[in-house]
C-alpha cells in the first residue's frame, strides 16, 4: 500500500508539489498567526502580574502594550475605588538586551545614559526577570513622557471579585481596559487583534482553497487510474482498500504540506516579531497546541479533498473501469 502511494504521488511530481505547497500555506499562516498569539498571551500573563497583581490597567486601543499611556495621576484616583487594595504605577521601555549582567557592570540604555548594576533579582516572573528596574521618575525621563506611565498595575482587597472590580474601574474611567486574564490581551493589543481576526479568515479561506486543490488532484489522479483501479478491483482488492489508497495519496500530500508549512510557519512568525513595534516585547511562543493545529489543518485539508475522489473511485465496478480506454 505505501509502495503504491509513493509511485502515484510520483507520477506526477509537479503537481503532487504544487498542492502541498498550497496546502503548506496554509499550514504556516495558521502556525504563524497562534504562536504569535499565544506569545501576546504570554508576555500580557507575565506583565499584568508582576508584583503580583491581579491585574493591569492599560489605554484601551494601542497598537501594543508597549504604546500605553496613563496619566501618572490616575493611579492615585484608581487607589481610592472600592476593592482596591493597592495600586503601583509602572512605565514599560524598551532598551535592548541587558541580561546576564553582574553587580558592579554598567547597563548602557541610551548614548547618554547609563546605570550602575546595585543588584540581581529573581521574582520568579519571566517577563519582569528580563528586565531592569529603575524609579518610574527616571523612565520616565528616560521616555521622554513626563507623568506618564505604561500601566497601572492594581491587587485586589481580600474576599473581593478581581472581575467584578476589575469591570467598575473600567466603567469608572473610559478610554481605559482592565486585563485580569491572558486571554484578553488583544482587547489592548490592536494590532495583535488585526492579526488574529485576519488570520483566521484568511486559514478559512486557505482550507476551502486547499481542499478544491487536493479535491482536484486526487480527482485527476482517479480519472488517469481508472483501468488501474479495475484491475486491482478485479484482482481482489475490496473497495475500502481502493478507497484507503486515495485518502492515504492525499495524507501524503498533507504531511509534505505540514513539514513545509511548519518550517514557513516559524519563519515567519520571528519574521513578524522582529520587524514590528512589537519586537522585544512579545516574542512567538511554539506550543504543542500550536503545532497540532497546523497538523489539524493539514489532515483536514487532506481529508476533505479525498473525500469526493474516494468516493468516486469506490463506485467504480471492475467491469466499467476495464471497459474505460
Amino acid at each position: 500500500m505505501v509502495t503504491l502511494v509513493l509511485r502515484n504521488l510520483l507520477r506526477r511530481p509537479a503537481r503532487t508539489l504544487l498542492t502541498a505547497a498550497g496546502v503548506a500555506l496554509g499550514v504556516g499562516l495558521i502556525v504563524a498567526l497562534l504562536s504569535i498569539s499565544t506569545g501576546v498571551q504570554r508576555t500580557a500573563d507575565e506583565l499584568i502580574h508582576v508584583g503580583h497583581a491581579d491585574f493591569g490597567l492599560f489605554q484601551s486601543d494601542v497598537s501594543d502594550f508597549s504604546r500605553s499611556l496613563l496619566p501618572e495621576s490616575l493611579a492615585t484616583k484608581v487607589a481610592q475605588e472600592p476593592g482596591v487594595r493597592a495600586v503601583a504605577r509602572l512605565k514599560l521601555s524598551l532598551v535592548g538586551d541587558g541580561r546576564h549582567m553582574s553587580v558592579g557592570d554598567t547597563l548602557r540604555v541610551t548614548r547618554a545614559r547609563s546605570f550602575r548594576v546595585a543588584g540581581i533579582y529573581h521574582s520568579g516572573d519571566g517577563f519582569e526577570d528580563a528586565g531592569a528596574v529603575v524609579p518610574v521618575r527616571v523612565a520616565e525621563d528616560l521616555a521622554a513622557r513626563p507623568g506618564e506611565v505604561t500601566t497601572i498595575a492594581v491587587a485586589v482587597q481580600a474576599g473581593q471579585s478581581t472581575a467584578n472590580v476589575a469591570r467598575r474601574i473600567e466603567r469608572r474611567f473610559p478610554g481605559t481596559v482592565a486585563v485580569t486574564e491572558p486571554s484578553q490581551a488583544i482587547k489592548v493589543d490592536t494590532s495583535s487583534r488585526l492579526i488574529v481576526d485576519t488570520g483566521w479568515i484568511i486559514s478559512l479561506l486557505a482550507l476551502i482553497v486547499g481542499g478544491i486543490g487536493v479535491t482536484n488532484t486526487m480527482a485527476m489522479s482517479v480519472f488517469e487510474r481508472v483501468r488501474e483501479i479495475g484491475i486491482l478491483r478485479a484482482v481482489g482488492w475490496r473497495t475500502w482498500r481502493i478507497g484507503a489508497l486515495i485518502v492515504g495519496e492525499a495524507l501524503g500530500i498533507a504531511l509534505v504540506a505540514l513539514g513545509v508549512g511548519l518550517g514557513l510557519g516559524v519563519l515567519a512568525a520571528h519574521v513578524f516579531s522582529d520587524h514590528t513595534s512589537t519586537s522585544g516585547l512579545v516574542r512567538p511562543d511554539f506550543t504543542a497546541g500550536v503545532f497540532a493545529w497546523g497538523l489539524a489543518f493539514a489532515l483536514g485539508v487532506a481529508l476533505i479533498g479525498a473525500a469526493y475522489p474516494t468516493w468516486r473511485a469506490v463506485r467504480l465496478t471492475p467491469i466499467e473501469a476495464l471497459r474505460r480506454e
